[in-house]
């Protein structure tokens, strides 16, 4: 189903686009392109989105969840090959527990599908400049995730070198690669990421990433819907 377009791209913009009904694919992809980037490709099947992703090289590869034989294993394969591809997820509202492994997998995007082609618009800008974006919707679960028999400390109880860990581990970077841009050994890691659980109260690595989207380190995508009226 792939078909590049002809000319050049930004690759800062480049997108392929997965999707299992084709009428969908297609509407998403022409958003995109009247919205000024550069879909490379679209593709209805796993095979497809892991070809089209290792052939076309994009920026941004955006995912329908339901899409059969995607996991979050399928998601960990992309990003550990491409460190540099942005993994978007699109799918119905899920609770925290659902989404967060897919975001520890290196998925740099989780997002709903009632948002609007403005708001969705709006999401893929903020991550082609470099942030993590989940649906304002589904944030709110992270509430649920974070319920423990005390309540999280501040950040201030974090020393400098673990919020580094607490922030890489939010954008989900698995401990080989926290070890290998803060260049130290990955017993280190295990021992800041300790820390930080004793720390903060937390109890394994999926509630330090809920804590990393509560603590605004994952941006949020509103809605129209949530939107409050103006006094």
């Amino acid at each position: 189903m792939a078909s590049p377009p002809s000319g050049s791209t930004n690759q800062a913009e480049s997108v392929v686009v997965a999707h299992q009904h084709r009428l969908i694919c297609e509407g998403i992809a022409r958003i995109l392109q009247e919205a000024g980037f550069h879909v490379l490709g679209q593709a209805d099947t796993e095979p497809d989105l892991v070809q089209l992703a290792g052939e076309h090289q994009p920026d941004i590869l955006l995912v329908d969840w339901e899409m059969p034989e995607v996991t979050p294993d399928t998601i960990r394969t992309l990003t550990e090959k491409r460190p540099h591809l942005a993994v978007v997820i699109l799918t119905r509202p899920q609770p925290a527990e659902d989404f967060l492994p897919i975001l520890q997998a290196g998925a740099r995007g989780y997002l709903s599908m009632n948002l609007s082609s403005r708001e969705f618009v709006q999401a893929l800008r903020m991550l082609a400049k470099g942030d993590i974006v989940v649906s304002q919707e589904m944030a709110g679960a992270i509430k649920v995730e974070l319920a423990t028999d005390q309540i999280p400390r501040s950040r201030e109880d974090v020393s400098g070198r673990e919020r580094e860990v607490l922030r890489l581990i939010g954008q989900g970077a698995s401990n080989r690669e926290i070890a290998e841009r803060l260049i130290v050994s990955q017993h280190t890691v295990k021992v800041h990421l300790r820390n930080i659980l004793n720390k903060l109260n937390l109890r394994n690595r999926q509630q330090i990433a809920a804590y990393a989207v509560q603590e605004g380190l994952v941006r949020n995508v509103k809605s129209d819907n949530d939107a409050q009226p103006a006094p």
